[in-house]
Formats: C-alpha cells, sequence, structure tokens
C-alpha cells in the first residue's frame, strides 16, 4: 500500500537495497502496524536530486486512523534515518517526503485499500475472493 520510491543517482548493490527496503519496511510496520506485505519499495538509479541530496524518496502513505500530522511527521524522519543508516549517509544527504491520501483513493488488487487499522479483515477478505 504504501510506495516508496528511493531515487538515487548511482546504482545500489544488492546488499544496500536489500538493507534499506528492510529498514523502510521494520519502521513502516513498527509506527503504523500495517503488515509487511503492504509496503513496497522501488529503487530508480541516475537520478538527479534537489539540494545535493544522495537519495530522494517520496512515498504516498494512508491518511486517518491513528497516522495524524505527528506521526506522519516521525515516520518520514524515522525512514529517512534509516535509509541513511542503511546506506551509510548522512541524514543531510536523505530528502524524504511523505504525503498522506485517504485510503479510499487508492486500489490494490482491484479492491479499494482499506483504512489504517482495518488491514487483517480486508486481507481476511482478499484472501476468501481467490
Amino acid at each position: 500500500m504504501p510506495v516508496y520510491n528511493v531515487a538515487t543517482r548511482r546504482p545500489l548493490s544488492y546488499e544496500t537495497r536489500k538493507k534499506t527496503a528492510d529498514a523502510i519496511t521494520d519502521i513502516h510496520c513498527a509506527m503504523t502496524g500495517a503488515p509487511a506485505e503492504f509496503v513496497n519499495v522501488i529503487f530508480m538509479e541516475g537520478h538527479r536530486i534537489k539540494g545535493g541530496h544522495d537519495v530522494g524518496l517520496v512515498c504516498n502513505v494512508r491518511s486517518g486512523g491513528n497516522r495524524n500530522a505527528e506521526l506522519t511527521e516521525d515516520l518520514r524522519l524515522k525512514i529517512r534515518d534509516g535509509i541513511a543508516e542503511a546506506m551509510q549517509l548522512s541524514t543531510e544527504k536523505v530528502l524524504a517526503t511523505l504525503l498522506g491520501f485517504p485510503a479510499s483513493w487508492a486500489m490494490e488488487g482491484g479492491e479499494i485499500l482499506p483504512e489504517p487499522g482495518e488491514e487483517q479483515a480486508w486481507l481476511e477478505r482478499s484472501q476468501s475472493a481467490i
């Protein structure tokens, strides 16, 4: 459901991408309660990043439920820090932006996304439809 788009100037090794994706997933799930299978991480290389940053991150995350502006900002900072640690960069080299959107604005697998906190029931419905 959240799609973390990680843009870099140069290609990253598999190990660095794995560490970065694991950090993003662990932080996102710990802070939001979302299941790990909901977290998507896309790596894009060859991008010029604004402001002298080495990494640019943009992510759309569902808002509502426990996801107020304070939690979203805390999530953004922790994700930024996790990326910096995984890539062995200073946090100043990572530009991170999170954009909140209502769950009803997006679909996955042909189903409207659940509201935050309603993931388990949504997963069970989705699995039974298969």
